[in-house]
């Protein structure tokens, strides 16, 4: 089976982790800052996706790029060889591996289905940027960011989202790196690191 294929040891950022970058300058308006972030719907990234999980653990080079919900998601290994290429819009999502190309109504889902790697891509979409919804439980840094979310949606399934670094581009501040875990699945672990924003 496909999910068989992925033997890659997990590996947690040595190169980046120290990366320092600036920082606000005082407090940002969080309203303000919110808005901005609600208007951008077509953005992409480049950077370093980690999974840790209790039978398989992956490192791997991350590429996504969005338009509203629809999104191309890709992961590569070191040599550049493509790990998953899916696609998602309004007709459901599409990935294609080792040759062959599967189905499905929800990105998350079919990536489970092909993979065994419990990642929220939907909801990812509004979390990669930092922005919580109404009905969501947040903590803000000491740059009136937003360091920790707790979202309260249904399909969230307990996950708890840690910003660490964020990053200056077109005048508004986005995540540089992340972290996902989740109390109901203690051995689970979620690392992003964004090297590379790209807006509209």
């Amino acid at each position: 089976m496909f999910r068989r294929l992925f033997v890659w040891f997990f590996i947690i950022f040595v190169s980046g982790c120290a990366t320092r970058l600036p920082q606000p300058e005082g407090t940002v308006d969080l309203p303000e800052q919110l808005a901005r972030l609600n208007n951008i719907n077509v953005w992409a990234i480049s950077g370093k996706l980690a999974i840790k999980h209790p039978e398989q653990s992956l490192s791997a080079n991350l590429r996504w790029q969005t338009q509203q919900q629809d999104f191309e998601f890709r992961l590569s290994n070191f040599l550049g060889i493509t790990l998953v290429d899916m696609q998602n819009s309004r007709d459901g999502a599409v990935l294609e591996a080792d040759g062959e190309t599967y189905r499905d109504p929800s990105a998350s889902l079919l990536l489970y289905q092909m993979t065994g790697w419990d990642i929220p891509v939907n909801q990812l979409l509004s979390w990669i940027k930092g922005v919580p919804k109404a009905t969501d439980s947040y903590q803000l840094d000491e740059h009136g960011l937003v360091s920790m979310l707790k979202p309260a949606c249904q399909q969230c399934a307990g996950w708890i989202v840690n910003y660490s670094k964020y990053q200056q581009v077109d005048d508004v501040w986005l995540p540089h790196a992340l972290t996902l875990t989740n109390p109901q699945q203690p051995e689970h672990l979620i690392k992003i690191r964004i090297d590379k924003w790209k807006l509209n």
